[in-house]
């Protein structure tokens, strides 16, 4: 394992720079909390300590997981962060590709949310959390290395980015929607508009059925036929698509949804996946020939309640599209904040994320 240095969480009051550009003081760390931080590249080998940290972190997701990254990226390495006894207390996947001469950090494709993670287990109170992420977090952030692009969205339960700004980086503030855990199916009909109720009342006359054995097949298709119809490819190929689902079932963590009518005609597909806390919508589709058809809110409606029912959050992920957003919105769930995490390394890097920031905002508005 390469060691890219020691950091020590002790600090002074000095006066840095955050993604605001207004100078704070950074504050005397209380003397007992004071300890020596080291990061380090993972070995494969080591993959499984890892994914262990990702199970037992609040800031885990299904993303974070090796084998996620292993079916989504070029390439990626784990960074962790030890304490002074050599037991690891967080990390930072680092998926990576070229483009263009540009080494690039950016999430992999159908990979919402990813960013830093910490193991609060052995930090006792509020106090001693905050800094486990923020002196961890500052150590990882340093310890990254030369890139040019760093771009990820940390999702809901992201832990404190505090560290991350002290390094340099810069954080934006976007939103998703999600239910609760805690909600009932009975509270979250109560919560949703009448349009998309009489749309679930609709697909019950229709006799609409949905089956959780249908094919990656049918869903690659009637997505197609969703890119198709806004005159554009999807931003994946079937490929990815087959590694994921291949590698998320074997582990019990994907779920695919086809709602067909009585003549048993596929016309709306939805894939999620999920681990211990959240189920999240990654992939759907369906079919333009049946406009009339509420397929697509029967298969949200079918995982919404499977995910309620075995306990976890429903995020759907990806609703800032304005028409996306208005159809997620209606369904009376909590926009909840998630961050992006960006810095640029280089000049070019900084012309990339114009380009970047000039097609989200152009994306965005439509």
């Amino acid at each position: 394992m390469q060691i890219l240095g020691n950091v020590s969480s002790t600090m002074s009051t000095a006066t840095v720079q955050i993604a605001s550009n207004r100078p704070v003081s950074r504050p005397t760390a209380n003397p007992v909390s004071r300890e020596r931080l080291r990061c380090e590249f993972l070995s494969g080998a080591d993959h499984g300590s890892w994914d262990t940290l990702v199970s037992e972190s609040p800031h885990g997701t299904v993303f974070h997981h090796s084998w996620w990254l292993a079916a989504t990226a070029s390439s990626f390495r784990i960074l962790v962060v030890r304490n002074e006894e050599g037991a690891l207390v967080g990390g930072l996947p680092l998926p990576s590709k070229s483009l263009g001469g540009l080494r690039l950090l950016h999430s992999p494709a159908l990979t919402p949310y990813l960013g830093p993670v910490f193991n609060l287990s052995g930090a006792d109170g509020v106090c001693e959390q905050l800094h486990l992420m923020r002196s961890g977090g500052e150590a990882l952030a340093r310890a990254i290395g030369p890139f040019d692009s760093f771009r990820y969205i940390a999702g809901a339960n992201a832990p404190d980015l505090q560290g991350f700004l002290w390094a340099g980086f810069s954080a934006s503030l976007a939103y998703t929607f999600r239910f609760s855990s805690k909600q009932s199916v009975s509270e979250i009909g109560k919560s949703m508009t009448r349009t998309h109720m009489q749309k679930l009342t609709k697909a019950k006359r229709l006799n609409l059925d949905v089956s959780r054995e249908g094919t990656l097949e049918t869903l690659l298709e009637l997505n197609r036929m969703t890119f198709e119809r806004k005159g554009t490819a999807a931003p994946f190929d079937a490929g990815l698509v087959l590694r994921l689902w291949e590698a998320a079932q074997a582990r019990g963590r994907a779920d695919l949804y086809v709602a067909k009518t009585e003549k048993k005609q596929p016309v709306a597909a939805l894939l999620t996946v999920h681990d211990e806390r959240t189920t999240y919508q990654i992939i759907s589709g369906f079919n333009p020939g049946f406009p009339d058809v509420p397929g697509q809110n029967l298969v949200l409606w079918t995982a919404i309640q499977d995910a309620m029912e075995a306990g976890r959050n429903y995020d759907f992920e990806g609703s800032s599209l304005r028409g996306v957003e208005a159809f997620y919105r209606r369904w009376g769930c909590q926009a909840v904040p998630v961050w992006r995490i960006e810095k640029t390394g280089s000049i070019r890097g900084t012309l990339a994320h114009l380009a970047i920031r000039f097609l989200d905002r152009k994306r965005f508005s439509t």
